[in-house]
């Protein structure tokens, strides 16, 4: 792809890329969180662990972000492929588009890792709800 685009190209769509899916996940996982305070305090009264409390309310998120990515990355391959194939088809010199498999494992680590610290960062927020508050609510 190089060769069809310039460099600065890349790195808007890549940041781009990097702000809408942080914000979305952002957006989402306040969202799960402030809409099941009640019931995170009413596991914690029952004696529910942390840990017990993020998995019931965060932990089914995880398969999903994990499929959604593998959808993603089908998506982008194949809508990239769909403008090589036609949109360039004209052109001379075309180098054939090509899935890199060494840099979708690279951004499935990356994608992982930062997943994986953003669940725990909000299992901490989890911890910080107070039933008091709640309760008086």
């Amino acid at each position: 792809m190089k060769d069809l685009s310039s460099e600065m190209m890349g790195v808007m769509m890549l940041v781009i890329g990097l702000v809408l899916a942080f914000t979305t996940l952002f957006l989402a996982i306040t969202t799960v969180i402030n809409g099941n305070t009640k019931t995170i305090a009413m596991m914690r009264v029952f004696g529910y662990s942390q840990k017990e409390c993020c998995m019931a309310i965060l932990g089914g998120y995880r398969p999903l972000s994990y499929i959604g990515f593998i959808i993603g990355t089908v998506y982008q391959y194949g809508l990239l492929r769909l403008v090589v194939d036609i949109v360039f088809k004209d052109m001379g010199n075309v180098p054939v588009y090509e899935f890199d498999v060494s840099v979708m494992l690279i951004s499935l680590t990356v994608f992982i890792a930062i997943y994986e610290v953003l669940m725990y960062v909000y299992s901490e927020k989890i911890k910080k709800i107070s039933i008091k508050e709640i309760m008086i609510e």
